[in-house]
Formats: structure tokens, C-alpha cells, sequence
């Protein structure tokens, strides 16, 4: 754990011998044993931390601290929505505010920064390293789990000792924290779009749970094409269309942008197909990779003998033992780089 640069003072015993008649001798008999001291508690320099004088902490421009009737101090947020409704949580005040801290970020108020903040303020470093380390793990989709590996605790020891890894835990309360900033901020920047296309589409894990993926397309002012993720949502059996339909209806309603969609693109499926007719008036348009894998799909089926010898020959390529001699045989033939089998995948 680091400690800072606390200021210390010192109580200082000295014994003056130069100065005899100035001595007091103390009889044994007047000193109770409670009173009594060794002469090494005596000599030896006691610190008494003293608290820093600190800055005022810039959550109290939002919070106010009052007593309340049980005589517990607490701190009352201040916050007031653009429609006027008034926040009315409280938290109990023992001297730290990073609770305030964590609260104020949900209604989408970040925390000043100075010129100076990252040389001298520590915690302003440790939260900063913090979030660069949640944008490492959700764009390299790194398990959240990462951060309690032994090695990468070591490694980010090693880089900055007085760095402390966040645990999973708060982790994923600074995900729930990122989403509720971000939420607000995408809904403003969806208003800025005249006309939205979504894409959806049905999809499963590898633990094969159902989920639906919704994405919204829309060009800006500047002409550039902006593509966000509005939804990945688990999705329940049975894949029907009212349900499909019902839950695009709440997610168009969530992002506020019921009036600007002109158009959605789905896959061919049945379920899809009959779904979107329910969201009238958008307009349904048929996905054009897919339309087009399903062309090259029905334009081979008059090659069928073929497809299926060329399957058969990739499939007797699929052993290690196979691979090794095949780029044996291409190295001997003077190939630079060996070529490898594309496999047969039948969404593409």
C-alpha cells in the first residue's frame, strides 16, 4: 500500500546535564508504577500523524452534508434534471467521496481536470489508470476475470507500484457506470440524425442462449457514416415474429427514435420477414450478403457431384498428419509460403 508524504511532529525529550542545579530529583517512592517510564519509551521519537491540509473536494459544488435526526452525518445530492426532477439520494459521510464520486458520474458529471491534476493529485492517476485498463479489457475482449491473474497484478506492479488493480467487482461497476454515462450521450447523438436504418439479426452463443443484435446506420451533416450497437439483448425461445417485433418496438421506443427509421435489413427468414410487418410503416430490405450466399448456394447445386468431392478433399485435409504432408509437398515443389484449404462454411 502507498502511503503519502504525511507531515509528522515530534515530541522531543532532552536531558540537559550541563546545567546541574536546574536538575529535579525525583524520590522512587512519590512515582507510582502506572507512572513509570523506561528510558527507552523515553527517548524514543514518537511520530503524530497529521491530516495534509487538503483541497475542497469538487463534489460538494452537487452535495450538501446535513445531520440527520438519528445525528449521522450525511450527504444529500443536489442534482437537478433538465426537467426538473430533483435526485434525492443521501449517503453517509465518514470523510471519503468516492461514493459521491461514483453517484455524480451516473448523472454524466465527470470530475474536473486541472493542467497540474495528473502530477499531483494520486487519485486522479489511480482512477485515470483505472478506465484505460477497463478500454484495454472491452476492446481486446479480455474476461473481466483478468485483473485478479496473478501475472498481470505482478505486471502492473512492476509498471507502477503505487498502482492498485481494480478487482472484478468494480470492474463491472464502472461498466454499469460507462453504460449510463453513454446511454444518455448516444441518445443525443442519435437526435442529430435525420433518417436511421436498423439491422437486426437472430444469434446464438457458444452456450447456445438466444440473443438479438440491433444496430443502428445513419449519415451525418459531414457526410460521414456512422454505425453504433444499440442493442444485444437476450432473446428466449421461441424466435416468433410478435416477440421478434415486440422487442424491436421497446428498443425503438428506449433510443427515442421512432420517428426518424426508414428502413431495417433482416435476413430471409420466414420469422424476420413476418415480424417487420408489424412495425409499420419501416420499410423491410432484404440483407444483400445474405440474398447473395443463398444465389451461389442454388447455383451449385448443378455441381452437387462436385462440391461434394472437393468437401470430401478438404475434410481428408482436416488431420495434423495430412496438413504437415501437404506443405511438405508444396515446400518441395518450391513453394514460397504454403497454401492452406479454405473450409467449407455454409454462411459464406
Amino acid at each position: 500500500m502507498a502511503h503519502n508524504n504525511d507531515n509528522y511532529t515530534f515530541k522531543n525529550y532532552t536531558l540537559d546535564n550541563s546545567q546541574n542545579d536546574e536538575i529535579i530529583e525525583i524520590e522512587r517512592s512519590e512515582i507510582s508504577n502506572q507512572e513509570t517510564a523506561t528510558i527507552s519509551e523515553l527517548t524514543t521519537i514518537q511520530p503524530i500523524p497529521i491530516k495534509p491540509h487538503s483541497k475542497i473536494s469538487w463534489v460538494w459544488e452537487y452535495f450538501v452534508r446535513k445531520s440527520n435526526e438519528k445525528g449521522e452525518i450525511r450527504a444529500y445530492c443536489c442534482f437537478e434534471a433538465d426537467n426538473g426532477e430533483k435526485c434525492k439520494k443521501n449517503y453517509k459521510y465518514d470523510g471519503s467521496t468516492e461514493n459521491l464520486n461514483g453517484h455524480l458520474i451516473k448523472h454524466g458529471i465527470l470530475p474536473p481536470i486541472s493542467e497540474n491534476s495528473k502530477s499531483i493529485n494520486p487519485v486522479y492517476e489511480q482512477k485515470e489508470k483505472e478506465a484505460s485498463i477497463l478500454q484495454w479489457i472491452l476492446l481486446t475482449t479480455q474476461p473481466l476475470s483478468t485483473v485478479t491473474n496473478k501475472a498481470f497484478i505482478e505486471c502492473m506492479h512492476n509498471i507502477d507500484p503505487q498502482f492498485i488493480v481494480p478487482g472484478e467487482r468494480k470492474i463491472r461497476m464502472m461498466i454499469a457506470q460507462s453504460y449510463s454515462y453513454n446511454k444518455d450521450k448516444l441518445i443525443q447523438l442519435l437526435k442529430t440524425a435525420k433518417s436511421v436504418s436498423l439491422t437486426t439479426d437472430l444469434w446464438s452463443s457458444r452456450s447456445k442462449h438466444g440473443y438479438l443484435g440491433l444496430t443502428a446506420t445513419w449519415i451525418s451533416q459531414n457526410f460521414e457514416i456512422i454505425d453504433v450497437l444499440l442493442e444485444i439483448s437476450y432473446f428466449p425461445a421461441l424466435h416468433i415474429a410478435k416477440a421478434i417485433a415486440n422487442t424491436i418496438k421497446k428498443a425503438i421506443q428506449k433510443w427515442k427514435i421512432e420517428n426518424n427509421i426508414v428502413s431495417i435489413v433482416t435476413d430471409n427468414g420466414a420469422n424476420m420477414i413476418a415480424a417487420i410487418r408489424e412495425l409499420i410503416p419501416i420499410k423491410r430490405l432484404p440483407c444483400a450478403a445474405y440474398t447473395l450466399q443463398l444465389a451461389i448456394r442454388n447455383g451449385l447445386k448443378i455441381v452437387n457431384t462436385l462440391t461434394v468431392c472437393a468437401k470430401q478433399l478438404i475434410n481428408f485435409f482436416s488431420t495434423q498428419k495430412q496438413i504437415e504432408r501437404l506443405i511438405k509437398v508444396q515446400k518441395d515443389i518450391g513453394y514460397e509460403e504454403p497454401l492452406h484449404l479454405i473450409q467449407d462454411v455454409s454462411t459464406r
